[in-house]
């Protein structure tokens, strides 16, 4: 049994000093390290001795996590951007999940949480209301970003005129006057906070919708309501109030991870 606990501390130690060399990198100052940080600035930065440092970062170069420039210096590679993208994903829907039953449930119309690809919004995870008369689930099609809430919200960071440029060139997209007047709208859900898509999908049914940001502040999905217009006209602010609060919540989740993450005592 000692054995075992030793073991397993051995493993969480060596698994720290792993995650505080890549933090290290991660956040290192371009200005100040332009072509990467050599094994010395890696050791000065932890307060570890160079051979050690030496050891682990060549260890991490064997896996693919880090990479080496031809200057000798280190950086994060490739690879692990994409890990991380590809995890962020996992974890999004995984904390998503509750929150979505638990909008629906307050709500009581039909949530999902979306993600761009391609220019247009494909669902990922959605919450039915279990009423006779609901939004379809749209889990795992796509539909056009220009006719949806969640689409405005995905775009709300973009420049105006690649905003106009997306919706003109989808495959099925619009007029230069559905551009612009798309454009109006997420200029709105920009001063407002929230996005209303009254309409422009179905006749019979209006969307709200939020942006969800990770850490670093970057749009990587959205949440939204759809029903049917009778009921959601009515209550446009009050649905937006519970969305945008489920919205906070979600993005404090996410961004407690990388905290946990990243704890200074781990250096």
């Amino acid at each position: 049994m000692a054995s075992e606990q030793q073991q397993t501390s051995t493993a969480r130690s060596g698994a720290s000093r792993v995650m505080a060399i890549l933090d290290a990198l991660a956040s290192a100052d371009p200005a100040v390290f332009p072509d990467g940080m050599s094994v010395a600035d890696v050791a000065r930065v932890l307060g570890r001795e160079k051979s050690v440092v030496s050891r682990q970062l060549k260890s991490l170069l064997e896996t693919g996590m880090v990479a080496r420039r031809p200057s000798m210096r280190y950086e994060l590679s490739w690879r692990l951007f994409a890990l991380a993208v590809r995890a962020g994903d996992q974890r999004l829907t995984t904390l998503a999940a509750p929150l979505l039953l638990r909008l629906t449930e307050t709500v009581r119309e039909r949530t999902y949480l979306s993600v761009l690809s391609d220019g247009e919004v494909l669902t990922v995870l959605s919450e039915g209301s279990r009423r006779s008369i609901e939004a379809v689930n749209w889990v795992g099609r796509t539909i056009p970003a220009h006719r949806s809430s969640s689409g405005m919200a995905l775009l709300m960071d973009y420049e105006d005129e690649h905003i106009l440029d997306l919706v003109r060139r989808s495959e099925r997209g619009g007029s230069d006057r559905e551009a612009r007047e798309f454009l109006a709208q997420v200029r709105e859900a920009r001063r407002r906070g929230y996005t209303v898509a009254n309409r422009i999908f179905d006749p019979e049914l209006v969307g709200i919708g939020a942006p969800v940001r990770d850490f670093t502040g970057r749009i990587r999905a959205a949440v939204n309501i759809s029903g049917p217009a009778f009921r959601i006209e009515p209550h446009i602010q009050t649905l937006a109030g519970h969305l945008l609060s489920t919205m906070r919540v979600l993005q404090s989740s996410l961004g407690s991870d990388v905290r946990s993450c990243t704890d200074p005592s781990d250096l």
